[in-house]
C-alpha cells in the first residue's frame, strides 16, 4: 500500500513509522503523478498560528486539503483527513461522531470546512483527534511548554477546561492501523477525560515545572470513545 502525507511535519513523521510506503504529496499534481492508495492529509496551520492568521489558516487547513482532495478522488485514493475536537463549542462534552459541530475558533472552523469538502467526495476516514501532546507538538499545550523552555517553572492552568489528551506517538499508532483495516467514516480518536491540569502537570514533571491551577470558564471538548473501544482500541495515554 502506497501512502501519500502532506508534509513532513511530527505528526506525518510519526505515522510514517508504522507504515511501510510513505511519500511526500506536496501538490494535487503529485497525487495524479503518483497514485497512492491512501493521501493523509497531516499538512495544516497549527492551532496558535490559525487564530492569528485566518487567511493562512483557510488556505492551507479548507482550500489546500479539498484541493489535494480532489486529486485524490480522481484517482480513487483515500482520503484520510486529520480533524480537531475544536470543530465543537466545548459546551456539552463527550462529544460523538455525530455530534453537531460548532466551532469557537478559526482554527476549528477551518477544520471543520475542510472536513466537509473532503466528505462530499467519499472514500474518506475523516479522524477527530483529541488534544494532541508531546514536548514539541504545537496543540493546545504547546504555549505551556515553550513557557517552561524558556525558564518558567510556575504555569497556570485551568483547572475548569477538559479534554480528552493522546500523545502524538500513540495518535499515529491509532490512526495508521485505522488506514491498514479499512475502517472509512468519521472516527474520534482520544483518551479518557482528563481536566487540562492533569495534562499540565503530566508534562510539568518532566520540566520539574509547578502547575498551579485556577478556576476559568469553563469548557468540556471532551470526545466519545465508544466506537474507537468497539473497534478494539484502547488508548493508553
Amino acid at each position: 500500500m502506497l501512502v501519500g502525507v502532506t508534509d513532513e511535519g511530527e505528526l506525518a513523521r510519526s505515522i510514517a513509522k508504522y507504515l511501510k510506503q510513505v511519500i511526500i504529496i506536496d501538490s494535487p499534481q503529485r497525487v495524479i503523478k503518483e497514485r497512492p492508495n491512501v493521501v493523509i492529509h497531516t499538512f495544516e496551520v497549527p492551532y496558535d498560528e490559525a487564530n492569528r492568521n485566518p487567511s493562512a489558516a483557510w488556505n492551507i487547513n479548507t482550500w489546500y486539503s479539498i484541493n489535494v482532495a480532489r486529486s485524490a478522488h480522481k484517482v480513487n485514493s483515500t482520503n484520510v483527513f486529520l480533524s480537531t475536537f475544536m470543530v465543537f463549542d466545548g459546551k456539552k462534552g463527550y462529544y460523538t461522531e455525530t455530534s453537531t459541530p460548532n466551532p469557537l475558533n478559526y482554527y476549528g472552523l477551518s477544520k471543520l470546512a475542510g472536513e466537509s469538502g473532503i466528505m462530499a467526495l467519499g472514500n474518506y476516514l475523516v479522524v477527530r483527534l483529541g488534544a494532541l501532546y508531546s514536548t514539541t507538538y504545537r496543540g493546545i499545550f504547546h504555549p505551556f511548554v515553550k513557557g517552561i523552555l524558556r525558564g518558567r517553572r510556575v504555569i497556570k492552568c485551568n483547572s475548569n477546561f477538559y479534554v480528552s489528551p493522546i500523545t502524538v506517538e500513540e495518535a499515529s499508532e491509532i490512526v495508521s492501523s485505522l488506514i491498514k483495516r479499512g475502517i472509512k467514516g468519521v472516527v474520534n480518536v482520544g483518551g479518557k477525560r482528563k481536566s487540562a491540569v492533569e495534562v499540565c502537570e503530566q508534562l510539568g514533571d518532566m520540566f520539574n515545572a509547578k502547575v498551579v491551577p485556577f478556576e476559568g470558564k469553563y469548557y468540556d471538548f471532551s470526545l466519545d470513545d465508544w466506537l474507537l473501544r468497539s473497534l478494539g482500541f484502547t488508548v493508553r495515554s
